[in-house]
């Protein structure tokens, strides 16, 4: 094979489109529609979907986010088969009760059953081992009268959670005092456990104290209840509804009555009232008919309980108890045990209690909250028993006027019915309010919940909605606590959002301002709850762009100071602004400045510590600013762009946006403001693309950039754009960084490459430059140190783009144009001088091909040698002047290397046959070129 051959274009008068070929079966760019037909086996899928939800799993840090929002997605107005089902939502509110009573206190346990507790003397005799049955029945008595206090201890200085584990030990402690025959030991621990619930040393914890006993002793009821069932129907399983006591074996009725006994033994009347409460079930063995009075007596007996607290959680045990035997039958107990509280009100507010919890540096408002979940499920009982929902609240109502302190019981009455009956009597309420404002310590609760179902109300018609919005705000603006003054903010503002007018929600946001100003407290304490009022707004105002008319709007979210608080909110801002506001551009002055003021916010919040996902959030934000800020006038939005560029240097993705839309901005303004404004434009893409870090996206911009200064007739800003093109390109590395992976850039580059060949088609010589092709002739003299190898595809398909494009340069006339571009196919009118230059860089470029050829035969890339040769065979025939000896010598010698290294995937090969074979000078071709 010579080492060099002369290339020579031909000259063709005519184009034809004779491009070999490969046959497929669809079209590449049609996309696969998928039909999934439902199936009709529901098992399987059901199935298929049990076996995906542990890969459902929330992140574990957003756990505790739904776990404190439980107790909020718990509705009382539910459907009729949630409402029998109380076991279900009472363990979505244990769950609720648990995560809001902590405490940072010490506690105190006391028990003689938990290790290390017990006295050898007391643990010898439990653990004594007994032979008959005689013996057996006088040891237990001998236990149960042994039960005095002298083995107990007390364990003090507990924290919550060691509390919490010495409470489950008690637990495994029954069971395993159970499992070990020693019935009567289970027994006393059962009733230590009770006897936890008359301690309220620590009172915001007894909420949950009262959760984990309350399991504890429904466990070891379910433990006598089962050994009963087994004792008279074996190992048969009978729920509790199907028990006839005229079935039950006397053996089992024994055994019943035996511990109904042991539970009427104990003095102290709190722990008797649990135990038997626990042991409620068991009485199903004796007789059915003599439990619904048992649960009757027990709600009286309750009366005799002097602590207050103590007695409101003993009901909720007595009606959790009896919903689970007797389901929606047990709804009446929920009613009589609510009565019993109401006409027990006034014990709440005695001066003992007061002092009590005065001791423990409670607030009165922290006092009274430890009630609120007590009574949420009493009401919750009673309304279910209910249907006439507006008759009972009217009634409830009633007496909250009529007792003294009614806050917490209208609290509660207020969160516990349905919007649409609150709805209608929203004036009462705030007429009870109103009156009672002086002394209320939970004012802002009853407010905020009032507020909450008057945001369902679609259209407020039983009250003028100025008068309600009037009679809160007197009263939220009186609160002497910030905190709670912002808790009754967040709901009435997204009220007076969906109701009033935006002058309305202005003279609020004024009025918010001076609260918080007068305050003496800083705005940076309640950002948090700032920034949930500011939401609200955002999502419920009917149009969000007139809230940036509003002049107290902006001063309220920029009322924080510290920088972590004014991006957050900014933040917030924009984002929630974005997400309703999908109209395509904003053209209001005063709106655009907000935006763009925020946007300078989260920018100036980037620094070198900032992670990747800040930058990227920060920056879409700022992107979609950008793009719907409009200007009616083009020098105007020019100069928008220019301010943008000066405040955002920080972030690539708001550069790469601001290129975007000023060349969208120069195309538009191609015909109405004349060319000055297409240069201003170039010239601000040329200088803004440098700034970019990524060299990836300079090149892509550089390119763009060009292009559309061509597209306008700026020759000389396109030439710049392309000369910076050509002097990035070495520098594009191999890999980039995103999404936090290496991805390569090979494909990406070659598409731009051939991008830009495209585009050097009609781009006019410099009439002052001495070299011919200037651009393409710099490009060609940058792959020479470019750090690519040569068996690297993109190499050489690189240099089969230049060979195209050096020989459709040498062309009477190019295959496309330009308007008002002249380009060098009439600049040079195809001038043996200029077409002699670019035959010659064609020629370098052959024979750089061949030495690819060479190093891939060296390297044993067989597949790529013959892929290569057959490209470079192909261009011979179709562009080359195989009159030419040293053309159509390389032809054939390029056709028999190929042969030599045919693939076992020959289409390719096969495809420029029968292209060649199809034309009858194709034919006199390969007979000349003895092709078979």
């Amino acid at each position: 094979m010579p080492t060099s051959y002369p290339w020579t274009s031909a000259k063709k008068c005519r184009r034809k489109n004779n491009v070999a070929s490969l046959e497929v079966s669809t079209h590449p760019l049609k996309m696969d529609n998928m039909r999934i037909t439902p199936s009709l086996n529901k098992a399987l899928m059901e199935s298929l979907q049990n076996w995906s939800m542990p890969f459902e799993e929330l992140d574990p840090l957003l756990r505790f986010e739904k776990m404190n929002l439980a107790e909020e997605s718990l509705p009382l107005d539910i459907c009729e088969d949630e409402k029998e089902n109380y076991l279900k939502v009472w363990n979505c509110k244990k769950t609720s009760i648990l995560n809001k009573y902590t405490t940072g206190e010490k506690l105190t346990i006391i028990s003689s059953f938990l290790p290390g507790g017990e006295k050898i003397s007391t643990f010898s005799a439990l653990i004594r081992q007994v032979s008959n049955l005689n013996e057996k029945v006088k040891h237990r008595l001998e236990q149960l009268d042994d039960f005095d206090e002298a083995s107990v201890r007390k364990t003090m200085g507990l924290s919550q959670q060691e509390f919490v584990t010495k409470v489950h030990m008690l637990d495994e402690e029954i069971k395993k005092a159970w499992d070990s025959e020693q019935r009567v030991n289970a027994f006393k621990i059962a009733i230590q456990c009770s006897k936890l619930l008359s301690d309220i040393s620590v009172m915001q914890f007894y909420p949950s104290k009262f959760i984990l006993i309350s399991d504890v002793l429904d466990n070891f009821g379910s433990l006598v209840f089962d050994r009963l069932k087994n004792k008279s129907f074996g190992n048969k399983n009978i729920k509790f509804q199907y028990i006839d006591p005229n079935t039950v074996l006397e053996i089992a009725k024994e055994t019943c009555q035996n511990w109904l006994f042991k539970m009427a033994s104990i003095r102290e009347l709190l722990p008797r009232l649990y135990m038997e409460i626990a042991l409620l079930q068991c009485n199903v063995f004796i007789s059915r008919e003599e439990m619904k009075p048992t649960i009757n007596r027990l709600t009286k007996m309750i009366r005799g309980m002097g602590n207050p607290l103590v007695a409101i959680y003993i009901r909720v045990y007595l009606c959790n108890t009896s919903s689970k035997l007797f389901s929606k039958e047990s709804e009446p107990y929920y009613k009589d045990n609510l009565s019993e509280f109401i006409n027990e009100y006034q014990q709440i507010f005695h001066p003992t209690m007061l002092k009590k919890y005065g001791a423990q540096l409670l607030t009165a408002d922290q006092y009274l909250n430890l009630y609120v979940p007590a009574v949420d499920w009493l009401l919750f009982g009673t309304l279910n028993w209910n249907h006439d929902k507006l008759n009972l609240l009217e009634e409830l109502l009633k007496k909250c006027n009529e007792i003294e302190n009614s806050e917490l019981l209208l609290c509660c009455i207020i969160s516990a019915f349905d919007s649409s009956s609150v709805i209608q009597k929203s004036s009462a309420i705030l007429d009870i309010i109103r009156k009672n404002a002086d002394g209320m310590v939970m004012m802002h609760q009853a407010l905020s919940s009032l507020g909450e179902h008057l945001c369902h109300a679609e259209s407020y018609r039983q009250v003028s909605a100025e008068v309600l919005s009037q009679t809160w705000w007197k009263l939220a603006s009186g609160m002497k606590s910030t905190a709670n003054f912002l808790q009754v903010l967040e709901p009435w503002i997204q009220f007076a959002c969906l109701q009033l007018s935006s002058q309305h929600i202005n003279v609020i946001l004024r009025g918010t301002i001076r609260y918080l100003i007068k305050s003496g407290h800083p705005p940076d304490n309640y950002s948090a709850q700032i920034q949930n009022v500011i939401k609200r707004i955002l999502k419920h105002i009917p149009d969000v762009e007139e809230l940036f008319l509003m002049d107290a709007f902006m001063p309220l979210v920029e009322l924080v100071q510290t920088s972590a608080a004014r991006t957050s909110m900014a933040r917030t801002v924009l984002t929630v602004f974005f997400e309703r506001n999908k109209s395509e551009r904003i053209d209001d002055p005063i709106v655009i400045a907000s935006l763009m003021r925020l946007c300078r916010i989260v920018h100036d919040s980037i620094n070198a510590v900032s992670v990747e996902d800040e930058s990227k959030w920060s920056g879409e934000l700022i992107v979609r600013c950008i793009q719907v800020a409009r200007h009616e006038d083009l020098d105007t939005q020019l100069n928008f762009y220019v301010e943008c560029r000066a405040a955002f240097l920080k972030l690539d993705a708001v550069l790469v946006a601001l290129v975007h839309a000023v060349n969208t901005l120069s195309t538009r303004g191609a015909a109405s403001r004349g060319r000055w404004l297409q240069r201003a434009c170039a010239a601000y893409c040329y200088i803004t693309v440098p700034s970019l870090q990524c060299v990836l996206s300079r090149a892509t911009l550089y390119l763009l950039s060009g292009q559309v200064a061509l597209l306008n007739n700026c020759i000389g800003q396109a030439e710049a754009n392309f000369k910076a093109l050509v002097g990035v390109i070495p520098n594009i590395p191999q890999y980039v960084q995103e999404d936090g992976q290496k991805k390569p850039t090979h494909d990406r580059v070659a598409g731009l490459i051939s991008n830009f060949l495209s585009t050097l088609l009609v781009l006019p010589d410099n009439v002052d430059s001495n070299s011919k092709a200037y651009i393409l002739s710099g490009f060609i003299k940058t792959l020479e140190r470019v750090e690519w190898r040569k068996t690297d595809a993109l190499y050489y398909t690189t240099l089969l783009r230049v060979l195209d494009l050096l020989c459709e340069m040498t062309q009477e006339q190019y295959a496309y144009h330009i308007d008002s571009v002249i380009s060098n196919d009439e600049l040079y009118g195809a001038e043996e001088e200029f077409v002699k230059c670019l035959e010659n860089y064609a020629t370098n470029v052959c024979q750089e091909l061949l030495v690819v050829l060479k190093a891939l035969s060296d390297a044993k890339e067989t597949k790529k040698q013959y892929s290569l040769s057959l490209e470079l065979f192909w261009r011979i025939i179709k562009r080359g002047d195989l009159q030419q000896s040293s053309m159509s010598g390389l032809a054939s010698n390029l056709w028999m290397l190929s042969q030599k290294l045919q693939d076992s995937n020959a289409k390719y090969a096969k495809s420029i046959l029968a292209v060649l074979q199809a034309d009858p000078a194709g034919r006199q071709l390969l007979e000349k070129l003895k092709v078979q």
